[in-house]
């Protein structure tokens, strides 16, 4: 074996019992532990059991220092089902641009490293499986519009105004096809 193959393999010892003590800390069993719990991630770690408590922030952020599917995972969580989480009164910036963007529909930012064709897929993944989160939109009516929604959700198979403006988007959409 030669030098540089020696080198190589001590270099990846040290790697692998670095990333075995971070997979031995708390907060990662903790996190791991929260999400197992959820059905979120599975893992081969022994020792990792379910945890129902939420977990702080900070530590599933450092927990995705050492498992990268923590971090593709998070937003997500943050937007869809932010209870599993204790969050801060203030954000870190970055957790705030993300949670805006998936919020509003607005072009994702690269989450810690992670680009978002990797973590916009777990959003409809989490929570209410096959729904993206609703985005806020405010309109202001005039008086007859306001009374032709209340007649039209009267008469058809819609729960609230906002079903009976989808019915009539779709409706829309599909004759201009």
């Amino acid at each position: 074996m030669t030098r540089a193959q020696d080198d190589l393999q001590t270099r990846a010892r040290k790697r692998y019992r670095a990333l075995r003590r971070k997979q031995q800390d708390p907060r990662f069993r903790n996190v791991m532990g929260r999400f197992l719990e959820e059905g979120l991630l599975d893992t081969n770690i022994k020792g990792i059991a379910p945890r129902r408590r939420p977990v702080p922030l900070e530590d599933a952020l450092w927990a995705g220092t050492v498992e990268p599917r923590i971090t593709e995972l998070l937003p997500a969580v943050l937007v869809k089902k932010p209870t599993l989480l204790r969050l801060p009164k203030e954000l870190p910036a970055d957790v705030a641009e993300v949670m805006h963007a998936i919020r509003h529909a607005k072009p994702a930012p690269v989450f810690r490293g992670v680009a978002p064709e990797q973590y916009l897929p777990w959003v409809t993944l989490v929570g209410r499986k096959g729904r993206s989160p609703s985005v806020l939109k405010s309109f202001r009516f005039r008086h007859n519009d306001v009374q032709r929604l209340a007649r039209l959700r009267q008469n058809l198979p819609a729960r609230s105004d906002t079903d009976v403006i989808r019915m009539a988007l779709q409706l829309l959409e599909a004759s201009t096809e």
